[in-house]
């Protein structure tokens, strides 16, 4: 398919979702929409079994099995607004909000955290939110004692502006009490992974996004508190640097693998900074996050094969080339298209963040990287051979390449976007709808599908969102 109006695939899309994917399931009906739906009928799978040559793109029950997952929905949401932006008609953005009025009213623990992420969903069959910690059964949470324990925000960070318009006391208790439970020591800055209170992973990609939510939230309030405790988060993991390499640490609090290995994930985890550096003002953060990613893709280049490691020894500099140790870190090389999610590997984040390194700087050694990734994902095509690839690597490519056309048009990156997503259009579109993925005629929030509604969006309209968040 070659130049199609995106702007109505996306209508035709949001058109049958909202028609058929609402939770009418269970007692109570809500406004909240199914995390997975048969593209066929856009309902959620009468069967959901999956063929035997597909396996789920994540572990545990993280794709919301019988259930509605706002976290994974956020871009969609945000989606929704921008096309009733883009075409006057209200009904997209009403969609949205009623969908966020009902998680507040079902999804908010006593603490103030929402019941989200990467351990929590709401089963719109038991019509209650549940909880899971590993791959045991989900079961219901206590809404009166649940504490949010399991909080956690990766690789997502919250797009802030949809729960504020609708909720903005809710929204701001939320952020307050998750960086209360995250960051285990206000001296220092070390913080974990979830809403705990106590020592765990310090995963690069959860202290980002803490960053960004305090700094988007110091955008409201001028409340100082917010940007103390960011600076301490985003310090404690630039801390954590080698001093000859520069590279930091994916995980510095755990004695494991990641905490001698440097990935992409630092590209993740300077975008975050590198926008809460503008909301709230703060130079260092900028800073920290150009240098961070600025020795990454310095020692992650490989010149002779043209790519980028996916491992390096944060201590040398040097890939680890050895065999992976856990099928959930990246291999010799970025898997730009790699299906299992996650592997702490986020190719098209480091791009970005490679961009945003250079508008802070000005250097052209971090356009250089830019351009090298615009030759990687040229490289790559058609993805997985042929196969194709999940909704959100597709956005992901299509959203950088947009911003590299426009700082660097000798690049040919513009005429790339467009051809990442006719291959995208080309495979997911099927029976009115996106797919997450090929190969079944699935969609699943967690596949990113939201995403490329909004590339697909911004691709043909030159427009972009005005809500923020969502990680670029």
């Amino acid at each position: 398919m070659r130049n199609p109006d995106y702007l109505r695939l996306v209508r035709s899309h949001c058109d049958k979702l909202l028609a058929n994917g609402l939770d009418v399931y269970g007692d109570r009906l809500t406004a909240m929409w199914m995390a997975s739906l048969d593209t066929r009928t856009g309902r959620y799978p009468e069967d959901d079994a999956r063929p035997s040559h597909i396996s789920k793109r994540v572990y545990r029950n993280i794709d919301a099995p019988r259930g509605c997952s706002l976290y994974w929905d956020q871009p969609a949401v945000v989606a929704a607004h921008f096309l009733s932006a883009l075409t006057g008609e209200a009904l997209y953005a009403a969609a949205a909000d009623a969908y966020v009025r009902d998680f507040i009213e079902a999804c908010v623990a006593p603490t103030g955290v929402f019941l989200w992420g990467n351990h929590y969903y709401y089963d719109a069959f038991r019509d209650a939110p549940v909880r899971f910690i590993v791959e045991e059964a989900p079961v219901p949470c206590d809404r009166r004692t649940e504490t949010g324990d399991l909080h956690e925000m990766r690789p997502l960070p919250g797009a802030w502006d949809a729960f504020r318009r609708v909720a903005p006391a809710e929204t701001e208790r939320a952020i307050r009490m998750a960086l209360a439970g995250h960051v285990v020591d206000a001296r220092t800055g070390e913080f974990q992974r979830h809403a705990a209170g106590e020592s765990g992973c310090a995963f690069l990609e959860a202290g980002g996004i803490l960053v960004e939510s305090a700094a988007w939230l110091f955008a409201k309030t001028h409340d100082a508190w917010l940007i103390e405790t960011a600076s301490r988060v985003a310090a404690f993991s630039f801390r954590h640097r080698n001093e000859s390499t520069g590279l930091l640490e994916n995980n510095p609090t755990q004695n494991r693998w990641d905490k001698f290995t440097a990935t992409s994930e630092v590209g993740l985890w300077a975008n975050c900074l590198f926008r809460a550096s503008k909301l709230a003002d703060v130079d260092d953060w900028a800073d920290m996050a150009a240098d961070a990613i600025g020795a990454w893709s310095t020692h992650a280049w490989d010149a002779g094969h043209r790519r980028f490691h996916g491992r390096l020894r944060v201590a040398d500099g040097t890939p680890i080339l050895e065999e992976k140790t856990t099928p959930y870190q990246p291999g010799d090389y970025c898997g730009l298209w790699e299906p299992l999610f996650p592997t702490h590997d986020y190719p098209m984040a480091a791009a970005e963040a490679s961009l945003s390194a250079f508008e802070r700087t000005g250097r052209e050694a971090h356009l250089d990287v830019a351009r090298r990734w615009c030759e990687v994902i040229r490289g790559s095509l058609p993805a997985r051979n042929g196969r194709g690839a999940y909704a959100e690597h597709y956005a992901r490519c299509i959203h950088f390449l947009m911003r590299l056309g426009e700082t660097a048009p000798d690049a040919g990156a513009g005429e790339l976007a467009r051809r990442v997503a006719d291959e995208a259009v080309s495979v997911l579109f099927a029976h009115d709808m996106f797919r997450g993925h090929p190969g079944e005629d699935r969609y699943d929030a967690v596949d990113g599908v939201g995403f490329l509604l909004l590339a697909l969006l911004q691709l043909q309209t030159g427009e972009t969102p005005d809500m923020m968040g969502l990680g670029w």
